[in-house]
């Protein structure tokens, strides 16, 4: 556990850090705006310290016997630069989906979208946008999806099984339409 002196002093050094590489992460507001980078970029770096306390059964020693070494100076940005990689590789993944999505939190008119009368109607003009490019069984998959939450497993997994029937199509020709969605459908499993 970090105390205040000591986020202080990671502050200190590494705030300008932390600063450009929040701004490094783009590609959607809606996913990654500079406010949410620097938090996942805070926990990244407590994890780094807590993590560079652990490593090789705790040789490094404590944060203060460590603090200002080369070591976890290294370890540290090596830390934060991965965390950044790894959530811009995210939204690059995603970003088939997310093109042209607008923050709710830049943009009131999002947020009052669920009680208007025309909701229906605006989110099947969303899904027909969604699919735009998309064609055959894959699109299908999709509108089967936002249409109806059955077809999600309890972790928010697709039930193939589920999928297959609906559609009527072998379960592995399902399991492999879902897998080649470059959006929801991280490593999918049954």
């Amino acid at each position: 556990m970090i105390t205040d002196e000591q986020w202080k002093l990671i502050d200190k050094q590494y705030g300008m850090l932390l600063a450009k590489i929040c701004h490094q992460i783009s590609g959607d507001n809606a996913l990654c705006s500079y406010d949410d980078n620097l938090q996942d970029l805070r926990i990244a770096a407590m994890d780094a310290v807590s993590g560079y306390e652990r490593q090789n059964d705790g040789a490094n020693g404590t944060f203060d016997e460590f603090w200002g070494t080369r070591g976890f100076d290294r370890y540290f940005k090596t830390c934060l630069w991965n965390m950044k990689n790894n959530k811009g590789a995210k939204i690059t993944k995603k970003s088939i989906l997310t093109k042209g999505t607008v923050s709710a939190n830049d943009n009131e008119d999002v947020l009052c979208l669920q009680g208007s009368s025309g909701t229906d109607l605006e989110n099947n003009l969303f899904v027909e946008e969604l699919i735009t490019g998309i064609d055959g069984v894959k699109k299908d998959i999709i509108k089967l999806l936002v249409n109806d939450h059955n077809y999600l497993k309890v972790n928010g997994k697709v039930n193939i099984s589920m999928v297959a029937r609906a559609l009527g199509i072998p379960r592995h020709h399902a399991e492999r339409e879902i897998k080649e969605i470059p959006i929801l459908f991280e490593e999918q499993s049954s």
